[in-house]
């Protein structure tokens, strides 16, 4: 019997086990899916307001003073977004260690069965790294599914929780009024330099995006660096404990 087909049946034959582990991963996915999502926001935001800055700098207007306050707001929320990322990847990356050697002794006499058989150890690993990687691409490609087909609504949300974060943060002053009365983004000329506005952001219009070949060249990549780094966390240990069993028993 194949590795893969050794692994299906495993997952087929608990479905308790299952359940709990595709449970797992849907919140996990989920929750990294959305902070990642508006990490991203904050970020596309800043290099906009960037580039108006710049625009406006180059123009020696005193305009900019207005975006330099969203400039400073948005590479905040960045920031904050990109840590509460990488420490929701921590927390996965620990949980799933600690299930993997949970699940070393919950299958202790199983282990113990391939290894007296004369099974390797490599081969076992790659078994159960299998089962993982079944359910890790399972959540991930109904999440992506999920996003293509809603996208746009995502994301409108998405940037009215950014334009909500902005109108709260950002309090309009009446020197900011006045700026938008005299321009209330310079001219239609420079529409097509942003999708940024300052009246669209303190009256909390909702922007737009698309999933676009570039999102999913993106979702491919990501995909790989997923199941990539899900191999590492889920073979080593299990490497490394398979090792021991088998040393013990020999």
């Amino acid at each position: 019997m194949t590795i893969a087909k050794r692994a299906y049946r495993h997952l087929q034959n608990h479905p308790y086990f299952l359940l709990f582990m595709l449970t797992f991963y849907l919140i996990y996915f989920i929750l990294a899916f959305i902070v990642s999502l508006l990490a991203k926001q904050f970020s596309d935001s800043s290099i906009q307001l960037n580039r108006i800055i710049d625009s406006l700098d180059s123009q020696h207007t005193s305009l900019n003073e207005p975006f330099k306050a969203l400039e400073s707001i948005t590479t905040h929320y960045k920031m904050e977004y990109q840590y509460l990322l990488l420490l929701i990847i921590f927390a996965g990356t620990l949980s799933m260690i600690m299930i993997q050697l949970f699940l070393s002794r919950f299958r202790k006499k199983e282990y113990q069965t391939y290894l007296l058989m004369g099974e390797r150890v490599y081969k076992l690993t790659a078994q159960l790294i299998v089962e993982q990687l079944l359910l890790i691409n399972t959540i991930i490609l109904v999440l992506l599914s999920i996003y293509s087909l809603f996208a746009t609504p995502l994301m409108n949300q998405v940037s009215q929780l950014e334009s909500d974060i902005l109108q709260q943060e950002l309090k309009p002053s009446t020197s900011l009024v006045h700026l938008q009365r005299e321009s209330p983004l310079l001219s239609s000329e420079n529409e097509n330099l942003t999708r940024f506005n300052i009246n669209a952001f303190l009256s909390g219009e909702s922007m737009h995006n698309t999933f676009t070949q570039n999102n999913t060249l993106q979702a491919i990549i990501l995909v790989g660096i997923i199941n990539l780094y899900s191999c590492i966390v889920i073979g080593i240990p299990n490497y490394l404990l398979l090792s021991l069993k088998k040393n013990t028993l020999s």
